[in-house]
């Protein structure tokens, strides 16, 4: 019962942050979406590098 307290204001928050996320409408520029993932996929390959790991993941 005392995790219910707990857990409850976390939730409720949460709620209430992903309802006014997408309240706002906020979506990135249209020109800048390809050169973000393109970004993302170089800095997520040099992470993996840098720490050791294989190269695969997601933006492959």
């Amino acid at each position: 019962m005392l995790w219910l307290i707990i857990l409850a204001p976390v939730v409720l928050i949460g709620a209430i942050a992903v309802y006014f996320e997408k309240k706002s409408g906020m979506v990135p520029p249209e020109g800048s979406t390809d050169k973000q993932l393109d970004k993302m996929a170089e800095v997520d390959a040099q992470t993996r590098k840098d720490f050791g790991g294989s190269n695969i993941g997601p933006f492959q």
